[in-house]
């Protein structure tokens, strides 16, 4: 955050402040190559949008997870996010996230993420916020992060009102909100079964303000069936839909601003708050299943 006012010179002196400015002199023309090269955006490559979504040709896998391992996510992949536990989840959202077996496992090559309706002991879980519902939330944060890629994640969705399943990417440091930008690959609601959002959020461009970017993919089996949901990000486009259909695209050119930080993936499933709407607790447990993680690179 830049400061108005004359710091610097003032504890100086005229005569400080003149020697100063001599030392700098001669550096200013290689300031000023130098700043001039940061200040330029990197090449992009032409923003041509695919016909379908597909392994791009020269990529190749650079991260993935089958799990076929178990019982629990692989630590070296993933962290249990819990922070918002005591203080309650963003959205007014109604889920304490728990790392138990019963919210989030390994099981059949699957990874489950799981929600029940159940109150906790905060003698036994000191961040225990009152929920009345339980369910789990992985990110890779720390552990892997992308700037671009071809991302696929084969997963099978619950239909209970109430659920709110996503997979997305967020920027691993940014100092304000949206500030580096949000990539929602998938988010589904489980009051209008079949529905798969994909959106962009940013500084100037989000939910909040009504005016993100974000389209649909029709996908009538999202609940029974397992389907690849896919991104790809490039330095000029950002594609986004469901078995090779495209559901989303947007160009560069079209933002005042592109997502060009190093990103990590979350896979979660909310429960409740202001898009999951109320939940029919009756149904539950209900399951989020996820095939295998899969990310290529150039």
């Amino acid at each position: 955050m830049s400061r108005s006012g004359s710091a610097g010179f003032s504890s100086r002196g005229t005569r400080g402040a003149a020697r100063y400015a001599a030392r700098r002199a001669p550096l200013l023309p290689m300031l000023g190559v130098l700043s001039a090269c940061i200040s330029q955006p990197r090449p992009t490559e032409p923003a041509v949008i695919p016909a379908a979504l597909s392994v791009p040709p020269g990529y190749s896998l650079v991260w993935r997870d089958e799990f076929d391992e178990g019982p629990q996510p692989d630590p070296a992949k993933w962290a249990y996010d819990e922070h918002r536990n005591r203080q309650g989840w963003y959205n007014d959202e109604l889920q304490y996230y728990g790392r138990r077996a019963r919210n989030i496992r390994i099981d059949a090559g699957m990874l489950v993420i799981e929600a029940h309706a159940e109150r906790l002991n905060r003698a036994d879980y000191r961040d225990w916020g009152g929920q009345s519902f339980t369910s789990g939330r992985l990110v890779s944060r720390g552990r892997a992060r992308w700037r671009e890629g071809y991302f696929e994640i084969r997963a099978r969705l619950p239909c209970v009102a109430g659920t709110w399943p996503a997979a997305w990417l967020l920027p691993e440091y940014e100092s304000s909100r949206w500030e580096g930008g949000e990539i929602d690959i998938f988010e589904h609601v489980g009051a209008d079964p079949g529905k798969v959002h994909h959106s962009l959020q940013t500084a100037t461009r989000n939910f909040r303000i009504g005016n993100h970017p974000t389209a649909t993919s029709m996908v009538p089996d999202a609940c029974t069936a397992f389907h690849t949901y896919q991104l790809l990000w490039t330095g000029s486009m950002i594609v986004m839909g469901v078995d090779g259909r495209i559901g989303f695209a947007m160009r560069r050119e079209r933002l005042d601003r592109w997502f060009d930080r190093p990103m990590y993936l979350i896979l979660n499933l909310a429960i409740g708050g202001h898009w999951g709407g109320p939940v029919d607790a009756g149904r539950l447990p209900a399951s989020m299943q996820i095939d295998y993680v899969r990310v290529y690179g150039k």
